[in-house]
């Protein structure tokens, strides 16, 4: 990219600049997905867990784009934190040092893509886990990134003496959560430190929610009023994680009333459900505390 320089007493120059921003959204924790608005990457699971006998799957890249598309898979390492969720580990930093990564016994094919429009591809992950692998989750992110190109401005778009424009290219990207689980490995959930609060038109609540145990969490944050006779769900958040690096997590929401239900939420029920695919909790409750106002 060229350096742009502010000229003073000279004839005006035309200034055009291509600013390619990458932007990157974490499924989860544990694995959460984020997709841009032209929904050019689409995989097809939100996180892959390998444990039993199970030693391969299979994701599948979508286009959902009128062009043609290519991505670029790799491997990074992400730490969680307990307010900011999923932090980047850069080569070389030791912030990550206690977290076992699971990148150096995964395989995958093909590393880059190219998907035509509308189609998608399919990327075959494999396991090889080491005969004295040590009991334990281990767990890295697979990291796919869409190879977009800076577009050019056309004649329409060339911007006006003296000024300065800038074209945005959005470069969409997706980190997908993959573990290997080896061993009896187990883990439980409290809520503590509960503090609720009314706000115009709805209610804040505060809490902090606890990991025990040999491995992660991942599930859905739901805060159930009750009042008036009636119960309903005020605000459903799903795909929360708590990885092993961490033992708890601080969270704060603010949800409003429905106008049905107005004044009816004198008491408040926070609970962790996990996530119903997971192979030992699927779908139940794994903790909850209530609050009144």
């Amino acid at each position: 990219m060229p350096h742009l320089q502010k000229e003073t007493r000279t004839k005006t120059r035309y200034f055009s600049m291509a600013l390619v921003a990458s932007f990157m959204v974490f499924l989860s924790v544990a694995g959460l997905l984020w997709i841009n608005e032209a929904q050019a990457l689409r995989i097809s699971m939100k996180r892959i867990v390998f444990e039993g006998p199970k030693r391969s799957d299979v994701i599948t890249i979508m286009n959902n784009t009128a062009k043609e598309q290519t991505y670029r898979l790799g491997w990074r390492h992400y730490r969680m934190d307990e307010k900011k969720s999923l932090i980047w580990i850069k080569e070389g930093d030791s912030s990550g040092d206690e977290i076992k990564w699971a990148d150096g016994m995964i395989r995958y094919a093909p590393r880059r893509v190219t998907v035509p429009p509308g189609a998608s591809q399919q990327i075959r992950i494999l396991l090889r886990r080491p005969r004295d692998l040590e009991p334990g989750e281990y767990r890295s992110h697979l990291w796919i990134i869409t190879e977009t190109e800076a577009e050019k401005f056309s004649e329409d778009e060339k911007p006006r003496a003296g000024g300065q424009s800038f074209k945005l290219t959005m470069q969409p990207a997706i980190t997908l959560p993959v573990f290997v689980r080896h061993g009896d490995l187990t883990a439980s959930a409290s809520i503590t430190d509960v503090q609720l609060s009314k706000t115009e038109g709805g209610s804040s609540i505060g809490f902090v929610l606890h990991r025990e145990g040999n491995r992660s969490l991942y599930g859905d944050i739901k805060i159930i009023c009750t009042g008036g006779g009636q119960e309903y769900v005020a605000s459903h958040t799903r795909g929360l994680a708590i990885y092993t690096e961490v033992d708890k997590r601080v969270f704060d929401y603010e949800f409003n009333y429905p106008e049905e239900h107005a004044g009816d939420c004198g008491r408040v029920r926070v609970e962790y459900v996990a996530d119903r695919d997971d192979s030992l909790y699927g779908g139940q409750v794994m903790a909850q505390v209530q609050a009144g106002l």
